[in-house]
């Protein structure tokens, strides 16, 4: 019934009770049809067999075109009849969603202060084309706050306007620290590893059961293919902070 009221809803009533009748004359030509091929199957050159299993088949589609006929016409008369809901009154209105909690990410070390925006997924990828001087939390990786990895990817360069806030990533060194701050709380996390990987290494991405932070951005720009052929990826670990 919810399937039937969401296609039911997604057509105006004009084209609901054309489709009624469209159904209903569809069935009513299954019927003749399946009368026809047996009356005059020699001339079709069908067999009584092949004639009557068609007969058959054409009439079961004729029954399943008068169920939606009944079906979608007795709903139609049940929205047209039904109840008109009462508004609801200002106290009893719903709240508006919540705000979404504001997210920085903060590397003293490299004065990076920067909100966090989300990078959702799009046909297979995570789709960064809204990113600029923000970083980007990976859709699908740990919350800021959870246990797991938190991926975070920034810009080396910005299209048009120089260097990004990740400009610097790769100097990072083990014990720099990097914050995320979420909403009023900040948490701590200890760099312990810098890599190299290429552009396919979604690994660095995966869940994991510690509370880690993964930053991602390119590196080692290549003149000819114009494009970054590896990337840049900073490991920190939660460090609670006395």
């Amino acid at each position: 019934m919810r399937l039937l009221e969401t296609v039911a809803n997604l057509l105006g009533t004009d084209v609901r009770v054309l489709l009624v009748g469209l159904l209903a004359g569809i069935s009513t030509l299954l019927l003749i049809r399946a009368g026809q091929v047996w009356r005059h199957r020699r001339a079709y050159g069908y067999s009584v067999y092949t004639a009557d299993t068609l007969r058959q088949r054409l009439r079961r589609w004729s029954v399943i075109a008068v169920g939606a006929t009944l079906a979608l016409g007795g709903f139609i008369l049940w929205q047209n009849t039904r109840p008109e809901q009462a508004p609801l009154a200002a106290d009893e209105v719903p709240p508006a969603d919540s705000a979404p909690i504001p997210v920085r990410l903060q590397i003293p070390t490299l004065a990076v202060d920067i909100p966090v925006i989300e990078a959702p997924i799009v046909g297979h990828q995570w789709d960064i084309s809204r990113l600029r001087g923000e970083a980007a939390h990976l859709a699908g990786t740990a919350e800021p706050g959870e246990t797991g990895n938190i991926v975070l990817a920034g810009h080396i360069t910005i299209p048009g306007a120089g260097w990004g806030p990740f400009h610097e990533l790769e100097t990072l060194k083990p014990g720099d620290m990097v914050f995320i701050e979420h909403g009023q709380e900040s948490r701590g996390y200890e760099v312990t590893d810098t890599m190299f990987v290429s552009p396919t290494s979604v690994e660095v991405t995966y869940p994991t059961d510690d509370e880690r932070l993964t930053l991602i951005t390119c590196s080692n720009w290549d003149a000819n293919l114009k494009t970054y052929t590896q990337r840049v990826v900073v490991i920190a670990y939660y460090s609670p902070q006395p």
